[in-house]
């Protein structure tokens, strides 16, 4: 039996920093990545989520074509800089 690495197998969550989760609408994996936000905010991490619609799984890395990937880039990265204590 194949056994595949997910959070969601974690029995907890607690004391994990600040999260961003981003899916696409138009991706297998988006159930998965909205019910780990989901996790997370009931163990009590902060977390912004966004899902965005009318975009496909591989959006994220087509900024230069596609103006919802560079928001979520641009989401992705102000995250980061929160998280590592600098201002927007």
């Amino acid at each position: 039996m194949i056994r595949h690495a997910s959070p969601l197998r974690a029995e907890n969550l607690r004391g994990l920093p600040p999260a961003t989760v981003i899916t696409a609408d138009i991706d297998p994996l988006r159930s998965e990545g909205q019910a780990y936000a989901q996790r997370l905010k009931n163990d009590g991490v902060v977390v912004k989520s966004t899902n965005y619609t009318n975009v496909t799984h591989e959006f994220f890395g087509m900024g230069a074509v596609v103006d919802k990937a560079k928001q979520a880039v641009g989401e992705a990265a102000a995250g980061l800089r929160s998280g590592f204590g600098r201002s927007l």
